[in-house]
């Protein structure tokens, strides 16, 4: 597996936040992108990175990725889930993306921060992709973006694309730079990406209108830009946010540079594409939110490579070059305009140069500057990128990091790489080449000289006729010292043989051929026949042919280096030979069959059988394709021979079988009745004895439908037919018919319920009843009666038995619910005093109600009417339950003549217990009085519902004998008085 999964999490970039403009508490979505690695085969691992504002909602749990195949139009959509290990810088997955200064947290730790806060989330899957193709898109889509200046807040859409058909085993590039850059209002930015391709691949970058889709196996429409302030107007890719116009990308480095004239947030789509030998492998969308700040007051920093620092290489045209393996240094200068900032340096070599070191002198001032140092392997030519980030630490309020990205190309020269060393035949041409470089020049070190075709060019032709060894020489630059390669030529020895001549045989006859290869000393030879069919070796000079068909061999004799060499052919020329294209068959008796024989007409045919009834079998044994008519049955060979005189040594021999199979006889058995559920053995014969096939139809009332003897279970009458038949198709058929009596001939009444001590009348009807009877014989007056009467006390099935005219058998069954009794239970009397009323309530099961007599009732219809009469009454309540079954019940209401008063004669003072006047009916109180024995007035109240609690001035009273007088007025008026002694326990 390559180590791209380390680079990426090895990747430790600034990322700069500030402050964002109130959004939708649904929007969350504020960068990402989708990137991939090869694993092995066609086996690649996804990342989706999402980057969610933390005011927004929840990210996804899993998120899915359509991956779509167009060379195919084949769609499958993969569940991606949370990655689970750590991701730069080292964190957990669903970290904070630091703003920089500590004491400036964001939403994502302080709800309550005027600073925005962001999360990253990676999510991953490991997908085999079925098949190659030039146009694979891979897409994933979240709802909704944050709200922006430029742009409508639709869907967050990214996609990514690669070539397998080309790049199978590539991994995709990546950004080592988070997609949420910060900068000033109204100051010049800069701000890289920072991709990174881990094949060495080469990158271009442009700017796309933003994307809203929600499938990918369709072009997904431009998100539609925002109206507003500004000139020129939003449009991509020239002023894809409010910058007056100033918007700039360099598209070999992904280099963003502008001078924003509009605060807020605005996206930005960057797509990088990776290039192989001129041929466009993949690309990857990535969004970028950038933040415009309003309050900005730190200078914009500038930077500049150091011309004169460079060792090892010269710049050019804002571009480093240097060569392999040859060590490089530079140093540049990175300056605030701010004499009160504090810069750090920070940049991706680890990342996108490995083997590269900087550091940074001066840090934490206006200004530093940054050293370079790196010795490229041989294998790493080409591109690259160092992506210098300068962060202003100065944490001016709002609390953030202010930065700007810039990026310095590096462009590492190949040494020259001349065509490998040979080995060739004296005079032989020789196309020699060189790559990586230019303005070559080539010389002759050692050997004989004349022999180059030109000295300045990159692919002259040479001639030696000795051992030679060529140099060339790269003058493209100045500053590269290994610029230089060699080229070894070498004489071969050639082989001497004899030529073979053409051979005429026949199919299957050996013959062996020999080239008499004549050996030089101290030199091997490798021969090789091609093809090397029917021969017993192809790689000796005398091999044994043994050929089915014509065949043409051309053979190369070389010597041990595989450079000179020997040259013949040989023709063998095989008669064709002969095939029975019949294969072995099966026919009825009486059948035939016609032979279809390929073969070489210059041969003699003859027939032969085993079959006992001879030649007369065969139509005319003399001639390839007879017509053969067994007269008998069983199984026959039937052999053709093929002679050729006389160069063919012996016969040809091929051969096919014939079974001739009998035509059946079938003898169902004769016709039947049954009585419906009987079951019957069906035994037929079928002659003459042979392996037949059975087939029953229908064979639904069968148990074995395929077998000569089924067992028949009789449902309703069918006619069955039995076929025999053979493998070869020979069949016979007859038929039986079985008549099954009808099923159910006896019926009663349906099911039924009763009351306790109730009688149900039963009924029985049948059609060709001969005899029944009723079981069991419990709780009924006749179980030989059509239409006995039934009274069980439980709930009871009574069943049938009965048999018809024909002695078929039937049951029927009736279900006799016996339903619970109605219970009610009332007291036998209640007294009523003036001005009280009882209600009602009966205990028992009723669910139905009827009470008589309804004078004095609240509701004479309900289980628990308010009894209120005015005279001695006796109520009479009948009760039905649910099951109709029904019960009586009454209670005297006595109606008292006059209210009722009483006082206890001992009381204990405690919680909400006190002393207090008993009364039964309404009555009136014109004065209760309590005094203790030495005539002290302990308590007095006119209110009959309030008592004394014991206590006197707020204390507690001893225990005692105390006395008290009542004067009252009952319900009619009439004066009531009591006085007497209370005991105070406690």
């Amino acid at each position: 597996m390559r180590k791209y999964t380390a680079h990426l999490l090895s990747c430790l970039v600034l990322f700069v936040f500030a402050m964002m403009p109130t959004k939708v508490k649904a929007s969350h979505a504020a960068g990402g992108e989708i990137i991939y690695e090869w694993i092995s085969d066609s086996t690649y691992r996804f990342f989706f990175k999402f980057y969610r504002d933390c005011t927004g909602i929840d990210e996804p749990s899993s998120q899915s990725l359509c991956c779509y195949n167009p060379c195919t139009n084949v769609v499958k959509n993969v569940n991606m889930d949370k990655y689970t290990g750590l991701i730069p810088p080292g964190v957990t997955n669903g970290s904070p993306v630091s703003a920089g200064c500590s004491q400036y947290p964001g939403k994502c730790t302080d709800p309550n921060s005027a600073l925005p806060g962001y999360r990253e989330w990676w999510y991953t899957a490991v997908i085999p992709l079925e098949g190659q193709c030039d146009s694979w898109k891979f897409a994933t889509w979240i709802g909704s973006r944050n709200n922006q200046n430029n742009i409508q807040p639709l869907n967050f859409y990214v996609e990514t694309t690669f070539n397998n058909l080309y790049a199978q085993g590539n991994s995709s590039p990546y950004f080592s730079n988070k997609p949420i850059p910060y900068c000033c209002l109204n100051q010049f930015y800069t701000y890289n990406n920072g991709a990174v391709d881990p094949n060495g691949d080469s990158l271009s970058n442009e700017v796309l209108n933003p994307l809203g889709g929600s499938d990918c196996t369709t072009p997904s429409a431009p998100i539609g830009t925002v109206t507003g302030p500004g000139y020129p107007p939003i449009s991509f890719p020239s002023n894809p946010l409010q910058c007056g116009g100033s918007f700039n990308i360099v598209p070999t480095t992904g280099q963003l540079s502008f001078t924003p004239t509009q605060a807020g947030p605005s996206t930005l789509t960057i797509r990088t594409k990776e290039w192989r030998n001129g041929i466009l492998i993949g690309s990857i969308m990535r969004d970028v939110q950038v933040q415009v700040l309003a309050n900005c007051n730190s200078g914009t920093p500038s930077f500049a490579p150091i011309s004169s620092s460079v060792i090892g290489g010269n710049l050019q045209g804002g571009q480093i070059h240097g060569c392999v393996k040859q060590l490089l240094q530079f140093s540049y200068d990175l300056k605030s305009s701010d004499t009160a900032a504090i810069l750090i340096g920070q940049d991706n070599h680890s990342v996108a140069i490995p083997g590269s070191s900087t550091y940074y002198t001066n840090t934490y001032n206006d200004s530093l500057r940054g050293f370079f140092s790196w010795t490229p392997a041989a294998n790493q030519v080409g591109n690259f990128t160092l992506t210098v980030t300068i962060v202003d630490s100065t944490c001016r309020p709002p609390g953030i990091l202010l930065s700007q990205t810039y990026t310095i190309p590096i462009i590492i020269h190949p040494a020259p790489k001349a065509s490998n060393d040979t080995s060739v035949c004296p005079g032989d041409a020789v196309q020699l080449s060189v790559i990586n470089g230019g303005n070559f020049v080539w010389s002759i070190a050692s050997g004989p000289a004349g022999s180059l075709s030109c000295t300045n060019c990159s692919s002259p032709v040479a001639s030696p006729y000795g051992n030679t060894q060529y140099v060339v020489a790269s003058q493209a630059t100045s500053f590269c010292a290994n610029n230089k390669d060699t080229v070894n030529i070498t004489m071969l020895p050639s082989p001497t043989f004899t030529p073979l001549a053409d051979i005429t045989t026949c199919p299957g006859v050996s013959t062996q051929m020999d080239l008499k290869l004549q050996p030089i000393p101290n030199v091997n030879y490798n021969v090789k026949f091609s093809p090397g069919t029917y021969l017993n070796s192809n790689t000796i000079p005398n091999p044994i042919v043994t050929p089915l068909t014509d065949m043409t061999y051309t053979i190369v004799i070389s010597a041990s280096n595989n450079v000179c060499k020997g040259f013949d052919t040989v023709k063998v020329d095989v008669l064709d030979g002969f095939k029975i294209l019949n294969n072995d068959t099966a026919i009825c008796e009486g059948q035939s069959v016609t032979v279809n024989v390929t073969g070489d007409s210059r041969y003699t045919y003859s027939w032969t059988t085993n079959d006992l009834s001879g030649g007369t079998s065969i139509s005319n044994a003399q001639i390839n394709n007879p017509v053969i008519t067994p007269t008998s049955t069983g199984k026959f060979t039937y052999t053709l021979s093929a002679s050729y005189k006389p160069t063919c040594p012996n016969d040809s021999v091929a051969s096919f079988d014939i079974e001739i199979q009998p035509n059946p006889t079938v003898q169902a058995p004769a016709d039947a009745s049954l009585c419906y559920g009987d079951t019957m053995k069906l035994n037929a014969t079928v002659t003459p004895a042979f392996n037949y096939k059975y087939d029953w139809t229908p064979g639904i009332s069968l148990d074995h439908p395929n077998a000569i003897d089924p067992i028949f279970k009789a449902k309703s009458t069918t006619t069955l037919t039995l076929t025999a038949s053979t493998s070869a198709g020979c069949k016979s058929s007859d038929d039986v018919t079985l008549t099954v009596f009808q099923q159910h001939f006896v019926f009663v009444s349906s099911d039924t319920a009763i009351c306790p001590r109730d009688t149900a009348h039963l009924t029985l009807i049948g059609k060709g009843v001969k005899g029944f009877y009723w079981t069991p014989n419990e709780y009924i007056n006749d179980v030989t009666s059509e239409l006995p009467n039934v009274w069980p006390t439980n709930n009871q099935t009574y069943s049938v038995f009965a048999r018809d005219t024909n002695g078929c058998f039937d049951t029927a069954r009736v279900k006799i619910a016996v339903k619970p009794a109605a219970v009610i239970y009332l007291p036998k009397t209640v007294t009523l005093y003036p001005g009280d009323s009882y209600q009602m309530d009966p205990k028992g099961n009723g669910l139905y109600y009827s009470w008589f007599p309804s004078v004095g009732l609240s509701n004479a219809s309900i289980s628990n009417p308010v009894a209120r009469p005015e005279v001695n009454t006796r109520y009479i309540v009948n009760v039905r339950t649910e099951s109709n079954c029904t019960a009586t019940d009454s209670i005297n209401v006595i109606v008292a003549s006059d209210s009722k008063i009483e006082i206890p004669n001992a009381f204990a003072p405690g919680y909400n217990s006190t002393l207090k006047i008993l009364h039964l009916g309404e009555a009136k109180l014109k004065s209760f009085i309590v005094y203790n024995r030495w005539g002290i007035k302990m308590f007095e109240t006119n209110d009959i519902n309030v008592g004394w609690d014991g206590k006197y001035n707020g204390e507690a009273q001893p225990i005692g004998v105390y006395i008290y007088t009542v004067e009252a007025e009952s319900y009619t008026g009439k004066k009531i008085t009591r006085q007497g002694n209370v005991t105070l326990i406690r």
